[in-house]
């Protein structure tokens, strides 16, 4: 409707809607009469909030043809080469002296592909494109400005000198790419004995070192490793990782004995094969609760680890040569300070949370800034590159246009009435309004608040709390809403 308000010469802010159909029609089929009354008062209350309702002028911005990528592992390094193959600049930053990150340590994986030819490819695709900027040993310092227009500043650490230089990007779009890390904490003697080892730890024993596999008896897995009330939510990928790794293990050793301590076992979709599969080749399943977890102590220089059989209501001792767990994915070191810089919120897990789940999934609140990959929940290799190009799809939404038309239904600040009690930079859920002390353009006041259009999301709520009233927001100022007296419907 405000498309064909704006084809037809008029501002499209000053159209303003009735429900009658969903509202009216179809909500009161019983009363037609109360149906009317009610759809009369609906368009009286509109017809009272349009008469006094104003143009909004949007801002229009040239966007800067460069996105910003924070991360060099699969997701990052994905994201970069499907923006830089579309024909934009690229500057990809990576915390580490090389690309590639937790795919570095994947050597093999349930399907079959080699991880590492992938990791190959992507890494030599990404410093061999000529619109691909690479800077590793690189961390974001600040980030400011709005969507078209972000300007960051990364710190680099050039040369083998050591020496640290800032660097500043002017790009349209941040995408961030950060990936998660293995949890490792003081738990079932993991650092104390190196019999005990982690998935990642094991995928590396089975790569380089498979002659100490043919050597064991006996190797248990346990499953979802966590200190108690630290993590709290699933990792999604360590059942179908332990499914690769004790299939591998058994192919290696068909004679060694595999168990697999577990709570609930979900390889969902197809990957239940891998499950199967590991039970074709004798793989043993052992249940275990929150009530009955498993133990592991030295025994003689022995390792002997104690779970609680179901089955039998007793508890086993298990004699293993090789303990694998599969302890919880967290998010990246540095994860709380990127998401204060970039001024995003993260989930209750630590990771960082999108904008909505089902309607902007690759998106932040903040226009312009977008997420992939283990940064926002682990996620398997498909599954990071399958996100990555949704994400840089949607970061090139903004990049090919030629201009930005930017604000709209945004929060207004009327300088001449703020007083600076800094009412709005408290209140404001995206920390969006500032109070300016240095000198200001011309129309601007020295210590009075300003919102930048670019960034706030017009939820009203510094219009609301500002006690001055300072502060407007656009099709919804005081005097349209206080021109809607209630209709007579409501007390009827």
């Amino acid at each position: 409707f405000q498309r064909v308000v704006r084809e037809a010469g008029l501002n499209p802010y000053l159209l303003e809607m009735v429900n009658v159909r969903e509202h009216c029609a179809w909500a009161h089929v019983d009363d037609s009469v109360g149906a009317t009354h009610k759809a009369k008062e609906l368009i009286r209350l509109a017809l009272a909030r349009v008469r006094v309702a104003r143009a909004v002028h949007k801002l229009a911005v040239e966007p800067i043809k460069r996105a910003l990528v924070i991360g060099g592992g699969v997701s990052g390094m994905t994201a970069a080469l499907t923006v830089a193959d579309a024909g934009y600049d690229v500057t990809l930053v990576e915390r580490e002296a090389e690309l590639g990150g937790h795919l570095r340590q994947i050597y093999y994986i349930p399907e079959g592909q080699n991880p590492q030819r992938l990791l190959r490819d992507l890494v030599n695709r990404v410093i061999g494109h000529e619109r691909v900027q690479v800077l590793t040993r690189s961390e974001l310092v600040s980030h400011s400005g709005r969507v078209g227009e972000f300007r960051s500043v990364l710190r680099h650490q050039a040369g083998t000198d050591q020496e640290i230089v800032e660097i500043e990007v002017d790009h349209a779009v941040t995408i961030v790419a950060t990936g998660g890390q293995e949890w490792r904490g003081d738990i079932h003697l993991l650092g104390r004995d190196s019999r005990v080892v982690t998935s990642t730890d094991l995928e590396d024993i089975i790569s380089h070192r498979p002659e100490r596999i043919t050597e064991l008896q006996q190797v248990v897995f346990i499953q979802c490793v966590r200190a108690p009330g630290e993590i709290e939510y699933c990792s999604r990928v360590c059942c179908t990782n332990t499914m690769k790794n004790a299939i591998r293990v058994k192919m290696l050793n068909p004679d060694c004995n595999v168990v697999v301590l577990y709570q609930d076992i979900i390889t969902y979709g197809f990957r239940e094969a891998f499950y199967t599969e590991a039970r074709r080749r004798g793989v043993v399943f052992v249940r275990y609760d929150e009530v009955h977890t498993p133990s592991i102590r030295k025994v003689g220089g022995r390792l002997e680890l104690v779970v609680w059989d179901p089955t039998i209501e007793r508890e086993m001792p298990i004699y293993p040569d090789l303990v694998s767990l599969s302890t919880a994915i967290q998010p990246s070191p540095g994860t709380v300070e990127l998401a204060r810089t970039l001024g995003v919120p993260l989930s209750s897990e630590g990771f960082f949370m999108e904008a909505h789940l089902k309607m902007r999934p690759m998106d932040f609140a903040s226009e312009g800034i977008f997420i992939c990959g283990m940064a926002h929940y682990p996620k398997f290799i498909d599954e990071c590159i399958a996100n990555a190009q949704a994400t840089a799809g949607r970061a090139l939404t903004i990049l090919t246009q030629d201009v930005l038309y930017i604000g709209g239904v945004v929060a207004e600040v009327d300088q001449t009435l703020c007083v600076g009690c800094l009412t709005c930079v408290r209140t404001c859920p995206f920390e969006i309004p500032r109070v300016r002390y240095e000198d200001m353009g011309v129309g601007e006041i020295k210590g009075a608040a300003y919102i930048e259009p670019g960034l706030c999301q017009g939820c009203g709520t510094c219009v609301a709390e500002c006690p001055a009233k300072a502060i407007q927001l656009a099709s919804y100022r005081d005097e349209q809403i206080m021109a809607q007296p209630l209709g007579s419907w409501v007390t009827e």
